[in-house]
């Protein structure tokens, strides 16, 4: 792939968080806490994805909430550990080797840079860890903006805080539902993020490149970010 200059045409270049930038744990939080309920994967995604991951919560509250769905109030104090623990960990992630260089790359290139995480609002750091603070122009967390993706708002809320149009964007993250299929579904260009060398050919579209390390974006995007205006002050 080294050489092919792709997506001419962006200006900003939004990643996903856990798996992509950051080193997720062996178990995600919602593994951890389906273990503890003693549900299925499946039913705690479901059950984090209508409420917990679009609304700030403390862990604690978090904690009592989901214990009470089950009527376990002998498990809140093992949920409310859980749930601490990720927050700590979401307070001083632990990036990928590649992530520093390749963001500074493209920084140089005056390309804008966000990321965008479908994170429990337990999870939300109260102040920006410094290693976002120094690589990204903003976070978008899915507890502050309400929505998930691969939800359309998701995007939206990229696109009206940096004021650039759908064309304008690339995401590049490790899901291929959440990532690829919910960029591509808006008009976003879209980068698949496959550390492990996943078997199969599970890219959605022709146009979505699948990349097994960072070092290679910086090689794909043009020497300079397309000519424009990004919205200087981004929250998300």
């Amino acid at each position: 792939m080294s050489g092919r200059v792709m997506w001419a045409g962006v200006r900003a270049v939004c990643f996903d968080l856990g798996g992509t930038l950051v080193r997720p744990e062996p178990v995600a939080t919602t593994g951890q806490v389906a273990e503890v309920l003693g549900i299925s994967l499946e039913e705690a995604r479901a059950l984090m994805g209508k409420g917990a991951k679009r609304r700030l919560v403390t862990a604690q509250e978090l904690a009592h909430e989901l214990a009470a769905c089950f009527g376990r109030p002998a498990l809140i104090g093992p949920l409310t550990e859980v749930l601490e623990r990720a927050r700590r960990r979401a307070e001083d992630p632990q990036l990928y080797p590649d992530v520093p260089d390749a963001l500074a790359a493209l920084r140089k290139r005056g390309f804008g840079l966000f990321a965008m995480t479908n994170a429990l609002g337990s999870s939300v750091p109260e102040q920006e860890p410094e290693a976002f603070r120094e690589l990204l122009d903003g976070v978008f967390y899915s507890a502050r903006t309400g929505a998930i993706k691969p939800e359309p708002e998701a995007f939206a809320a990229v696109e009206h805080a940096s004021g650039l149009r759908p064309q304008e964007l690339l995401h590049v993250g490790d899901s291929v539902n959440a990532d690829v299929c919910g960029a591509l579904a808006v008009g976003w260009h879209t980068a698949w993020v496959d550390r492990f060398h996943t078997a199969g050919p599970l890219v959605p579209a022709a146009s979505t490149l699948r990349l097994h390390s960072l070092n290679t974006l910086p090689l794909l995007l043009p020497t300079r970010a397309a000519a424009g205006t990004i919205a200087s002050e981004v929250t998300g």
